[in-house]
């Protein structure tokens, strides 16, 4: 028994006959196709059916236009992990999202989708990176549990967890009901917990509508009133980049985002330095030179100087480990994110002196 009412055309009115679903798999199609169905997802969001993790494929990933995440795992109600798996599955999926190398993310993107989450050096595709990079490394998902019919347990599960998770994470529950009248099917969504996720996350994420262009004068105006700790390196950064010829392009973000672009004596684009906000980690500096491991050899800058640079860049103090992690995996990683206060004036400097081997 339904609570929709069909008019029919003789003028009375029928309600809709409950039709369900076959398999847990027909909920996942129509969710993957239609990802405006899932709440919190926006215009021009994209879906990946079975993204593979460690502990198994989730069943719908979402990445937002503006690099929010959402996980969706289905079930029906007839599956009896509705009421308690679901929950520890979700998060163990989102554990397992957290902190993960965004190029990482991409890659099994690109293996289940066979398309390109951000596109090749795409300039629309840098802040979408950016800001996907931000929310796999703060773990900030949105979990939503899809099912075709919400009991009093599972209510209750949304409260608590709610209720006791952090700012970072909203968990939902919606009754995707799927119901027909002669020839005509129907989707019918209700939500539950929506209005609790809100309230826990509201105040840590801006509206849509607050993303700014992050120039110098906005950059460290924001600074000065979040994180002042970094204000003196980061005057110090802009300042060596403007002396080396290199533009602060300021990213359209909701948190302060920006990048110098690397290219060298040809003109060849080799790659970036970004300027990113982390919560917990501050602002942090990120060496991205993963462009390097897929060019051709006739792009690919001589070995002589590629050496030279990480040899350079191992010579600033707490940017080693980066160093050799560029070395060792031949230019294809692009961590550790290190935050730009623990630097010393001495090795932001090096760290251009190296930059200059490139652009040299």
């Amino acid at each position: 028994m339904s609570d929709i009412l069909i008019r029919q055309t003789d003028g009375t009115w029928r309600e809709a006959a409950y039709a369900g679903y076959a398999l847990e798999s027909d909920l996942q199609a129509i969710l993957a196709a239609h990802p405006d169905l899932i709440p919190g997802v926006g215009k021009g969001a994209r879906t990946c059916r079975e993204f593979q993790s460690e502990v198994g494929p989730a069943d719908v990933v979402v990445v937002g236009a503006d690099g929010d995440v959402t996980l969706v795992e289905c079930k029906l109600a007839a599956n009896p992990q509705v009421r308690r798996e679901i929950v520890g599955q979700m998060f163990d999926y989102a554990s397992r999202l957290w902190k993960m190398d965004v190029d990482d993310f991409a890659a099994r993107w690109q293996s289940r989708t066979h398309e390109s989450l951000f596109g090749e050096d795409s300039e629309d595709g840098f802040p979408l990176r950016e800001a996907l990079a931000r929310n796999l490394a703060e773990g900030r998902f949105r979990i939503v549990l899809a099912v075709d019919a919400i009991n009093t347990a599972l209510k209750r599960m949304v409260e608590y967890l709610n209720f006791m998770s952090g700012p970072n994470t909203s968990v939902v529950a919606v009754e995707y009901s799927r119901l027909t009248q002669g020839s005509i099917e129907i989707l019918a969504p209700r939500i539950y917990g929506q209005e609790l996720a809100e309230v826990r996350t509201g105040a840590s994420k801006p509206a849509a509508g607050d993303q700014v262009v992050w120039d110098v004068g906005t950059y460290r105006a924001w600074l000065e009133l979040n994180d002042s700790a970094s204000i003196e390196n980061f005057d110090l950064f802009v300042s060596e980049a403007s002396d080396a010829g290199l533009a602060f392009i300021g990213s359209k973000a909701h948190f302060p985002a920006a990048h110098l672009e690397i290219f060298d004596g040809r003109r060849r684009r080799l790659g970036t330095v970004s300027l990113f906000y982390f919560t917990g980690q501050r602002t942090s500096v990120e060496f991205d030179f993963t462009r390097l491991s897929r060019v051709s050899t006739y792009e690919m800058p001589d070995t002589s100087v590629l050496r030279e640079f990480v040899d350079q860049l191992g010579q600033a103090a707490g940017l080693n480990e980066l160093a050799e992690s560029l070395r060792s995996s031949q230019f294809a990683s692009r961590r550790p994110n290190v935050p730009i206060a623990g630097l010393s004036r001495e090795s932001i400097r090096q760290a251009f002196v190296a930059l200059g081997v490139l652009t040299g």
